[in-house]
């Protein structure tokens, strides 16, 4: 029998890890492979097991991107422990400067155009803060989605006004030290699908009547900052 995947309990799943590390380096130890002689060398095993737990969660989860940023942190700091290698993972945060103009760049040149001749540019949404705050709101009678970024700002959508024909519209949002703030019409249900990092996602709206209504679709990333949605 396939096993379902989405019923899997995180925090049963987390315990698990770490239980399965501890006996697999006390029979190391045992069989002389590695010599555990000060235990707390290999607390970041508790990152790389944090990590694993969210990369096994079913596809499209939130969290499997941090869960990769867990893995790699852990495994680093661990092997500057055992002394495997001599350089500190601080030396690579530049790093995280780079993924976040890839981001910006990748979500610049996936954009995507409304469809077909006739449709008006108004179904899609584009907002932009830096330094500052950006208030946007959009009346169309078929909102597709669009994109949202704050760094160092706030941008806030107003969606109350617009409508979706398709049954469901995508919204790719990204703030960095900054937070985004969405206002959906009361009929609209919210499926969240971002990824944040040092940040959140969340969901303050009331749940629509019809189950089967228009959907907004929240991708993105959030580092160190917050996407608020409410109706």
């Amino acid at each position: 029998m396939e096993v379902d995947r989405s019923r899997w309990f995180a925090p049963r799943l987390f315990m698990g890890m770490v239980v399965i590390t501890l006996g697999l380096l006390a029979l190391l130890d045992n069989l002389g492979v590695i010599d555990v002689a000060d235990p707390w060398r290999f607390w970041p095993l508790a990152l790389v097991a944090l990590g694993l737990s969210r990369l096994l969660r079913p596809a499209g989860a939130r969290g499997r991107f941090a869960g990769i940023l867990f893995v790699f942190a852990g495994a680093w700091i661990l092997l500057r422990n055992l002394d495997v290698v001599q350089i500190s993972l601080i030396h690579f945060w530049p790093v995280v400067v780079v993924l976040i103009g890839a981001r910006l760049v990748w979500g610049a040149v996936t954009r995507q155009a409304p469809d077909g001749p006739g449709t008006d540019a108004s179904s899609q949404l584009h907002g932009f803060a830096m330094l500052g705050g950006a208030d946007h709101q959009s009346n169309s009678g078929d909102f597709r989605g669009g994109d949202a970024t704050a760094i160092l700002g706030g941008c806030k959508l107003d969606l109350r006004q617009a409508t979706i024909k398709s049954g469901e519209a995508v919204l790719d949002t990204f703030a960095m030290w900054g937070g985004i703030e969405i206002i959906v019409p009361p009929e609209w249900s919210v499926v969240l699908q971002g990824t944040p990092i040092l940040g959140s996602y969340e969901d303050k709206t009331r749940p629509p009547q019809q189950a089967n209504g228009p959907r907004l679709v929240i991708k993105g990333v959030v580092l160190m900052g917050g996407v608020e949605i409410k109706n």
